[in-house]
């Protein structure tokens, strides 16, 4: 059908897969952050507890950002070498804050900060307002005195999706300045995802012609709320479809993999079921894009999704969003969901699938009666969807392995704890007879 990445997609989607790979994934996480010992003790040191917006979403210590004069930030470096290329993935701002995420784009030299988040969503404040507007109603400069910081802005440009600032920060005990591009996606929703590959795709490639993401320059602030889901699905696309560009080749990605990779330095990355399949649309669309120089339009990617829109078993598409696009310029919207495809609460929060519905483990059951009629396709998905399986069942018991042997390593420190209570009431004993037979032939 296509690529190992589009086969992934189709059966993950036909089978209802979404909740139970995101879950296993972040299981998988989980564990190597245990392996590895990832610490996270400053950011849960006392003093620094009010500058975290979340307390679930910490920095770990070896991937943190660190600024000068010990001052922390609840900031990650993230590095995808494969792609070669380094985002700094961040909270958005409290007020608390403010002036130490500036000092951090000052010292780390970012040429943009994407921002992919609105400052009030859904009733509540996502993040401080940090950056001056040319709006008549609001300031066009903001002073920071703590960090001889001054930030202004020189130009402001609404366009159909998102904002794109020009902003002049000034050290103003050296006298030096830089210009700072300020990209505002608005229209990534809170609780969901881009309506349109297409529109996102579009924002991902202008932030890539602007040169912010290139090695030579510091690297790209990135951050929503908590500077994880949707920050994570941003960088996770971005880094996909560089890895496609220099091989010309979908096979070259192994999302999974990647995504593992990150989450070595930022934990959380991809909060949702939800952002780990648009991630994987938009993977697709953008490297069809680009192995066909960008002449193809992006859309639906096989023949099985093509046919799935008119399928009356799905939902209908949700009605269209209110936005300043043209009529005749909106996007086209995404392929339906699978119905049992769940989407959590908050995209800031994590939440746990334990109680998703798993796959059968029989995968002929998979196969629905109808599609056995055609033995090709019965036999490709039987193939397939049995190798993944295999695959997945490996994954499971190599988790389960390393669950096994930390538990046993844990009883064994247990078990030493243990004696080592027994031993000290035994050792102070023997100590306080010795001594008092010392004293006794001392005085005696």
């Amino acid at each position: 059908m296509g690529s190992e990445i589009e086969n992934e997609f189709v059966n993950y989607d036909k089978y209802n897969a979404w909740g139970p790979v995101y879950q296993e994934l972040k299981n998988e996480a989980s564990i190597q952050a245990m392996e590895e010992e990832f610490s996270t003790a400053e950011a849960r040191n006392a003093v620094n507890r009010n500058k975290n917006r979340y307390r679930d979403v910490s920095p770990y210590d070896h991937s943190r950002v660190k600024l000068s004069n010990n001052v922390y930030i609840n900031a990650s470096l993230v590095e995808v070498k494969e792609a070669n290329r380094k985002y700094i993935l961040t909270q958005g701002p409290l007020e608390v804050t403010v002036s130490h995420f500036w000092q951090m784009v000052w010292e780390k030299k970012s040429k943009a900060i994407i921002m992919l988040n609105k400052l009030i969503e859904n009733g509540a404040r996502k993040c401080y307002k940090y950056y001056p507007t040319d709006a008549e109603d609001d300031e066009d400069e903001i002073e920071f005195e703590d960090v001889s910081l001054n930030v202004s802005v020189i130009k402001e440009t609404q366009l159909d999706y998102y904002i794109e600032r020009i902003l002049l920060l000034k050290h103003t005990e050296s006298e030096e300045s830089r210009e700072v591009i300020h990209y505002n996606y608005t229209h990534w929703p809170d609780f969901g995802v881009p309506q349109s590959p297409l529109v996102f795709l579009n924002f991902l490639m202008t932030v890539r012609q602007s040169g912010a993401l290139e090695t030579d320059v510091g690297p790209a602030i990135v951050h929503c709320s908590a500077g994880i889901g949707r920050s994570g699905t941003f960088c996770l696309v971005d880094s996909s479809l560089v890895i496609i560009e220099k091989t010309q080749n979908m096979n070259s990605v192994d999302v999974r993999n990647l995504l593992l990779e990150m989450r070595k330095y930022r934990m959380g990355l991809i909060q949702t079921a939800d952002q780990l399949r648009f991630s994987y649309l938009a993977i697709i669309d953008g490297g069809h894009q680009i192995l066909s120089s960008g002449k193809a339009e992006l859309d639906i990617f096989s023949d099985y999704l093509k046919e799935s829109i008119n399928k009356e078993d799905h939902p209908p598409t949700p009605p269209e969003r209110t936005t300043s696009l043209p009529i005749d310029r909106q996007p086209p919207p995404l392929p339906p969901r699978s119905p049992d495809l769940r989407k959590t609460d908050n995209e800031d929060e994590e939440k746990d699938y334990e109680n998703q519905r798993i796959a059968p483990k029989d995968t002929e059951q998979l196969i629905p009666e109808k599609e056995k009629e055609n033995s090709s396709t019965f036999l490709y998905l039987y193939s397939s969807t049995f190798r993944r399986r295999i695959q997945r069942e490996e994954r499971k018991q190599k988790t389960q392995d390393q669950i096994n042997r930390m538990k046993e390593k844990q009883r064994k420190s247990e078990l030493w704890r243990n004696r080592r209570s027994y031993l000290t009431p035994v050792a102070i004993g023997i100590t306080l007879f010795i001594g008092g037979l010392l004293l006794y032939k001392y005085y005696f």
